[in-house]
């Protein structure tokens, strides 16, 4: 009974496991053996091929909606015109808007509703892309077929309504500065102010899409930081960009020109994504880099996969030469 009484007056503390280390050399070796660069020129390419037909569908549907105001229609078009760096650039970029919002507001809402849903499923592709780099650098499983597909469709949506967003609020300051005198300051205000707004909606979009992708319970202590880092990067980038294609890439015209622009345009806006994840994953999470490059670290997985215990070594030998 004394025994008894003298184990049950004993507390027992959990052991809790330390915290994996960190250090700026980790992050880097995180950064590099889980190909981030890498995945920054396939999510380059994805975000071209994904908003291509994105840009299709909605130049259909303002042809639609405008076709009784051709004025109104035109000077869109101009508009998008009007981003590009040099005249032969700009010119392609008008004849592919016209060809797209004739064509497609002409032949009425049947191809067009069609033209629609393959541009969000194309569009889609691009969080689906984004969904499957997550899972190798946040160490987790592949969502179901269903899941997947329905996540990237809601976050599609949401992307093209903060991208609207993040247009009208870079648009809006920019308006005021050549309207309103400059009383007191006032312009350097509206100017900061644009940015401010413009960071904010920024981190939005990128605490959503750390917050939602990631396959696994997300908090707003792991993903807050990451967000805010990757939305100041890709705001410095959006101001200094215009300046770097003037001064780097003038000699690039026309429709190549455009293309080459755009996708250097969406490699560094990948790489700015892709960063904010590993912030997120590394510092937060602590997650640890894998012990040698993607690569090597799966052909050593399956290798002791093979060579388990009622898997002869003669066999490994055999696998690991095919």
């Amino acid at each position: 009974m004394f025994g008894y009484s003298a184990r049950s007056n004993v507390r027992r503390t959990p052991l809790t496991p330390a915290k994996p280390p960190i250090s700026a050399w980790g992050f880097i070796k995180k950064i590099l053996n889980d190909r981030t660069l890498g995945f920054g020129s396939l999510l380059a390419y994805t975000f071209v091929i994904a908003l291509l037909p994105l840009f299709t569908a909605a130049l259909g549907i303002f042809g639609l909606v405008l076709s009784s105001n051709p004025s109104a229609q035109q000077s869109i078009v101009d508009s998008l015109a009007d981003s590009g760096s040099d005249n032969t650039t700009k010119t392609a970029i008008r004849q592919v808007a016209n060809l797209a919002a004739n064509n497609l507001g002409d032949n009425g809402g049947g191809i067009l509703a069609i033209g629609i849903i393959f541009a969000l499923w194309g569009g889609s592709r691009l969080f689906v892309a984004i969904d499957e780099t997550f899972t190798i650098f946040y160490r987790t499983e592949d969502r179901s077929f269903l899941k997947k597909n329905l996540i990237a469709i809601g976050m599609l949506i949401l992307f093209i309504l903060l991208i609207i967003l993040i247009i009208v609020a870079s648009a809006v300051p920019s308006f005021l500065i050549n309207t309103l005198p400059n009383n007191g300051g006032a312009q350097f205000g509206i100017f900061i102010a644009g940015i401010v707004i413009s960071i904010t909606i920024l981190f939005i979009l990128f605490f959503v899409i750390y917050f939602v992708l990631p396959n696994k319970k997300m908090l707003l202590k792991q993903t807050w930081c990451g967000a805010l880092i990757a939305a100041i990067l890709l705001d410095i980038f959006l101001i200094l960009f215009p300046l770097y294609v003037r001064r780097f890439m003038g000699s690039f015209i026309g429709l190549i020109g455009f293309v080459v622009i755009l996708i250097t345009f969406f490699y560094y806006f990948s790489i700015v994504l892709l960063l904010g994840a590993q912030v997120n994953a590394y510092f937060f999470e602590r997650i640890q880099p894998l012990p040698d490059g993607l690569g090597t670290f799966l052909h050593e997985a399956v290798l002791q996969m093979l060579g388990g215990p009622h898997v002869p070594a003669e066999r490994v030998k055999t696998e690991s030469r095919r």
